[in-house]
């Protein structure tokens, strides 16, 4: 009994703090979704294009790795260049 006390609270940590990253990482989703549109309609010139496809190679990267702080690093400079709000 008591294994399946602490089987079931370790479950429920492990449910909790899924639960807190996830949306985090949809934001960051959701934001390179956003930067993608507006990068489309960007009017930059070649140092801004090749720092907005670095930065965006880096967000894609991070979001794989699940690395949350530097896909939101890397999303919110895309988002400040391209002049969009978070």
């Amino acid at each position: 009994m008591k294994r399946i006390f602490i089987a079931a609270g370790f479950a429920t940590a492990l449910f909790t703090a899924s639960a807190i990253v996830a949306p985090a990482f949809a934001d960051c989703a959701g934001d390179m979704a956003k930067i993608t549109d507006a990068m489309k309609a960007a009017k930059l010139d070649d140092a801004g294009t090749a720092k907005a496809k670095d930065l965006m190679t880096k967000a894609t990267a991070a979001q794989t790795a699940k690395d949350e702080a530097a896909c939101t690093a890397s999303t919110a400079e895309l988002m400040k260049m391209m002049g969009l709000k978070s």
